[in-house]
C-alpha cells in the first residue's frame, strides 16, 4: 500500500512545476513574454545611425521590433505565438519575408531558425537565423545570419541597451 502512495506522490512532484526541479528549456510563452519586456526604445552600441524600438500591440499578442534610423523606417520584426513557437516575420528592406522559428534554448537565450519565406527574389539574401541572449547588466545581444545561394553568411551583431527616456 505504501508503494502505490510514492510511486504516486513522485508522479505528482514530476508532473508539478512547482514541485518539479528540472531543467526545462524555457516554453515559448516565456520567450515571448521576455520578448514583449524589451518594450521600449534601445541604443546599438555599433552605431549611433541606428535605434531599435520595440512596441506591444494586438493586445499583447504581437511584439513589433523597429529599426529606425535618421531617414525613417529601416526594417521590422513582428513577433508572436504560434501553438510552441514564437514565430518571428522579419520584413526585410530587400523585399523579402522569411518566418523564423523560436527552438528549446538555454536560459537567458532566445534562438530562432529558419521556417520559410515569401517575396525572395533571385540574387537576395534572407535572415536564416536569429539569437537573442541577455546578459546580466541588463543588455541585450541580438546575432543574426543571413544565407544567400552560396550559404549561410557571417553572423552580424548588435549589442542593445536601454535608451534613457527622452
Amino acid at each position: 500500500m505504501i508503494k502505490p502512495a510514492l510511486s504516486a506522490l513522485a508522479l505528482l512532484a514530476a508532473a508539478s512545476p512547482v514541485l518539479a526541479h528540472d531543467d526545462a528549456p524555457p516554453s515559448a510563452e516565456q520567450q515571448f513574454a521576455e520578448i514583449a519586456s524589451w518594450e521600449g526604445r534601445w541604443k546599438v552600441a555599433e552605431t549611433d545611425a541606428l535605434q531599435i524600438v520595440f512596441e506591444i500591440t494586438a493586445r499583447g499578442k504581437t511584439v513589433v521590433e523597429r529599426w529606425e534610423t535618421a531617414s525613417g523606417l529601416h526594417s521590422m520584426t513582428v513577433y508572436h505565438l504560434d501553438g510552441g513557437h514564437v514565430i518571428a516575420t522579419h520584413y526585410c528592406p530587400q523585399g523579402n519575408q522569411p518566418r523564423l522559428e523560436s527552438t528549446p534554448g538555454e536560459d537567458g537565450q532566445i534562438a530562432f531558425a529558419f521556417r520559410d519565406i515569401t517575396g525572395l527574389d533571385d540574387g537576395e539574401s534572407h535572415a536564416f537565423t536569429l539569437d537573442w541572449a541577455m546578459r546580466g547588466d541588463g543588455t541585450l545581444v541580438r546575432t543574426e545570419v543571413y544565407r544567400s545561394a552560396e550559404g549561410p553568411g557571417e553572423p552580424g551583431r548588435y549589442t542593445l541597451s536601454k535608451a534613457e527616456d527622452e
